[in-house]
């Protein structure tokens, strides 16, 4: 499986990673920006080459909310910057 077709599941893990922590991509007092759009894009290059995509997968089928990401997340940092939902 190429980096493309790993994208769109990668994306799906970010953001159900977002909605369990609470976080969103721009605050409701923000103006989303490009450069907030290279973080996110970023965020899903790194999920990509996330070793423990199944384990993420399997915590997001049973957990719906989170205080923290998975130790093994490689968004742990990107993921606390985010505004608060």
């Amino acid at each position: 499986m190429g980096l493309a077709d790993r994208m769109a599941p990668s994306a799906d893990l970010m953001t159900g990673m977002m909605d369990r922590l609470g976080k969103t991509v721009v605050g409701a007092d923000e103006t989303p920006t490009p450069a907030r759009a290279r973080m996110i894009r970023n965020m899903v290059f790194r999920c990509t080459a996330c070793p423990e995509p199944a384990a993420c997968a399997a915590l997001q089928r049973t957990v719906l909310h989170l205080d923290a990401p998975p130790l093994f997340c490689p968004n742990t940092e990107a993921l606390r910057g985010l505004p608060d939902a």
